[in-house]
């Protein structure tokens, strides 16, 4: 089987389906077996599983089928073909570069649509499922070659009515991206996923680390209480009507902030609009290709049939939920 990723709970590998409806390249994440036995951690991996089933939205990875039993358990996945924005800001900063600004404030929006879509969901019969991610940071966000973002690992967020529930006193998600109010384990809405995406723009923007400290302890501090700079601090070139819009997605007081991701993403393609952007998915495309040339070809191979994962599965997607409107 050819190996794709590995996690803490879960290795990714290439598989294949004969299902004519969905594409034949699929990633199948499949459980490590001395965690299958764990009934708790079953749960969570079936829970993350039939969350993301729901979620049907170009800007979210497609999640095809959910699958535990005594022998495995699995979820079959949309095969992605690119990179993580983590890995993109690695490499700019290795090689003392800074992300376009126009190119941060598109990568933002786009990721805007994805909240907005998932923060709306709704149940079968019509009620909110008040989904947060809880978990927005760059290792989340995937880059294609073809220019699109997409939001993944939906495996924290929070969900009314959901099986699994946090152990008190235990703070979930990428501590340098936390909202204030996670760090205070206050009750979360949609605005706690605007302020980690507030940080991932700030750091796209100019090259640094917002709140990540040496010591755990000193970053949930910075979360909390540390120095938010001008963006255009550390990056003079960044154009004064983006600014502000860094600005109010960082509020820690969540009542000044962004009321959603849609407001944000209004905003953030109201300054795209104004400057007359045109053609971002390819700049962006162009951008990653530029920087990964090895990885596009490495990655090319993986369609080749001799790489694919032996298990051949066959899936019936479910049908799109229902979705607020406005």
């Amino acid at each position: 089987m050819s190996k794709i990723a590995g996690g803490g709970m879960a290795t990714v590998y290439l598989g294949r389906t004969t299902d004519p409806t969905v594409p034949q390249a699929v990633a199948l994440k499949i459980i490590r077996q001395d965690l299958r036995r764990d009934p708790e951690i079953l749960r969570m991996f079936v829970d993350e599983g039939e969350l993301l089933t729901r979620l049907v939205h170009p800007g979210i990875v497609r999640t095809y089928e959910v699958a535990a039993t005594d022998e495995h358990a699995y979820i079959a996945m949309e095969l992605m073909l690119g990179t993580t924005l983590a890995a993109v800001w690695d490499t700019c900063v290795a090689r003392k570069l800074r992300l376009h600004p126009e190119i941060a404030a598109f990568i933002a929006a786009r990721i805007t649509d994805a909240l907005h879509y998932a923060h709306d969901l709704q149940d079968p019969s019509g009620a909110p499922l008040h989904i947060v991610h809880r978990d927005v940071n760059p290792t989340n966000v995937f880059l294609t070659w073809t220019g699109e973002v997409k939001l993944f690992d939906f495996g924290l967020a929070k969900v009314l009515g959901r099986s699994t529930k946090s152990a008190p006193g235990i703070v979930k998600g990428k501590l340098p991206y936390l909202s204030p109010e996670q760090v205070m384990q206050f009750p979360l809405d949609r605005r706690s996923d605007v302020f980690g995406l507030g940080t991932t723009l700030w750091e796209m923007l100019t090259a640094r680390r917002l709140f990540r400290r040496d010591d755990d302890a000193d970053t949930l501090r910075a979360v909390q209480r540390g120095d938010i700079p001008d963006v255009r601090k550390h990056a003079p070139d960044v154009p004064d009507a983006l600014s502000p819009i860094v600005r109010r997605a960082l509020e820690r007081n969540r009542e000044h902030r962004y009321a959603s991701a849609r407001e944000l993403g209004r905003d953030l393609d109201g300054f795209l609009g104004a400057r007359g952007v045109t053609g971002m998915p390819e700049r962006l495309a162009t951008l990653i290709e530029t920087l990964f040339p090895d990885e596009k070809k490495r990655q090319a191979g993986w369609l080749k049939p001799a790489t694919f994962a032996v298990k051949r599965i066959s899936m019936t997607p479910p049908p799109p939920p229902a979705s607020k409107k406005g």
